[in-house]
C-alpha cells in the first residue's frame, strides 16, 4: 500500500470511529488528540489580536481629554455631551476621539487609596502630555495651580474670549505664590447643566503642558455661544 493510499485509510478509519461515538466522546476524542494544535491555534490567534490592536491604537489621535474631579451633583455625570454633541461640531472623525472620565479626590489628611491612586494617574496623563482639561472644584483647582500644573488663562485665551468671560475667571495660587487665573467658571450654563455638573466643581482649568489650545478653545465658544 502506497503511502498516499495509507494516510486514506487511516482517514476513513477516523471519520469511522466519529460517526460511532457519542456528542461528549467526540469532544474528548478531538481535544485528547488535538488539543496541543487547537492550543496553539489560540495562541496564534490572540496574538494576531494583539498586534493587530496595537497597530490600530496608534492610529487613534484623541483630540481631547478631560477630567472631571470631585462632581457631587445628585444626577449621574453625562459625557456624551462632551464625547458626541461637542465632537460633533468639530467634525472629528472616529480615530479622533473626546475622552472623559471622572474622579473623586481628597487631600491631606483626608487623601484615601483611590485618592492616590488617581493623583498617580493624572500626573502619568500630564507628564505623557494626555491631559487636556479639569472640571473640578476649588480644592483641586487650588492644589493643581499651587503645583504649576495648570495655565494662565489670561495668557491663553485670545482678546475676545476673555474678554467675554472675565468676570467667571477664578484666580488661584501658583508655586511663587502669585495669582493666576487658573479656572473659568462655567457653572450655570447649559453645558454644565446637561453634563449635570454639581455647583462646586464647575471649574474648567486648562493643563500647563496640554497640546490641544486649539480645541479646548473651541469648546470655551461652545460652551459659551461666543
Amino acid at each position: 500500500m502506497s503511502l498516499k493510499e495509507h494516510l486514506k485509510e487511516e482517514a476513513r478509519v477516523e471519520r469511522q470511529k466519529m460517526k460511532e461515538m457519542s456528542f461528549q466522546d467526540k469532544l474528548w476524542y478531538i481535544w485528547e488528540y488535538y488539543k496541543f494544535h487547537i492550543g496553539g491555534l489560540i495562541i496564534a490567534v490572540m496574538l494576531i489580536w494583539v498586534v493587530a490592536t496595537s497597530i490600530y491604537n496608534t492610529t487613534i489621535h484623541p483630540a481631547l481629554y478631560c477630567m472631571v474631579i470631585n462632581n457631587r451633583s445628585d444626577q449621574e455625570l453625562d459625557t456624551t455631551v462632551l464625547e458626541e454633541d461637542f465632537h460633533k461640531s468639530l467634525n472629528l472623525g472616529k480615530k479622533e476621539p473626546i475622552y472623559v472620565e471622572s474622579a473623586f479626590i481628597s487631600y491631606g489628611n483626608n487623601a484615601t487609596e483611590f485618592s492616590y491612586a488617581s493623583m498617580a494617574k493624572i500626573s502619568a496623563l500630564v507628564a505623557s502630555r494626555d491631559l487636556d482639561i479639569f472640571i473640578t472644584d476649588r480644592e483641586t483647582l487650588d492644589h493643581y495651580s499651587s503645583l504649576d500644573g495648570l495655565a494662565d488663562l489670561r495668557q491663553v485665551l485670545p482678546p475676545d474670549m476673555l474678554s467675554a468671560v472675565e468676570d467667571r475667571l477664578i484666580y488661584a495660587d501658583d508655586s511663587t505664590g502669585q495669582s493666576v487665573a487658573a479656572s473659568i467658571d462655567i457653572s450655570g450654563t447649559d453645558f454644565a447643566d446637561r453634563m449635570h455638573l454639581s455647583f462646586d466643581a464647575s471649574g474648567l482649568c486648562i493643563v500647563s503642558n496640554s497640546t490641544h489650545t486649539d480645541h479646548i478653545l473651541a469648546l470655551i465658544r461652545y460652551i459659551f455661544g461666543l
